[in-house]
């Protein structure tokens, strides 16, 4: 075998352009395929446990979120309303953005049992029943 002259190093390239090409690919797909999870609330909620609780739910912008305190307060979107905002709400909702595929309520362990039915109610009476009650899982 016959080397050739020199001490090799000129012979030794490495090629970036196809390097930069797949990491700005793969970047590009992660940006996409992210979903970015945003606050709930900002106050401290209770949650009831549960076996059956699931992790995570899914993101959709016809999700309605609607909290129950401790102390009977009904917030939408991080605003007081009560419950006779609510069905005023509720009802500029629906005409404005349609019938949400699903409502997210999360009701704090200590609040009353007669305002997480008068919630139900006010989603019943605009013919919305997909109705999911939020709970942490039981450890």
């Amino acid at each position: 075998m016959r080397r050739r002259p020199g001490n090799g190093a000129e012979d030794f390239k490495i090629e970036l352009t196809s390097l930069v090409d797949i990491m700005f690919l793969l970047i590009l797909f992660l940006v996409l395929t992210t979903t970015f999870t945003v606050s709930q609330s900002k106050f401290k909620v209770k949650l009831p446990s549960a076996v059956t609780s699931t992790s995570q739910v899914t993101q959709n912008k016809k999700i309605l979120n609607i909290v129950v305190t401790a102390d009977n307060s009904v917030y939408v979107d991080d605003t007081n309303i009560g419950i006779k905002g609510l069905m005023s709400f509720v009802t500029t909702y629906v005409d404005q953005y349609g019938t949400p595929t699903s409502v997210y309520l999360k009701a704090d362990r200590d609040a009353k049992y007669g305002t997480i039915i008068k919630v139900m109610d006010v989603l019943r009476n605009r013919k919305i029943f997909n109705i999911d009650l939020i709970v942490r899982k039981l450890q």
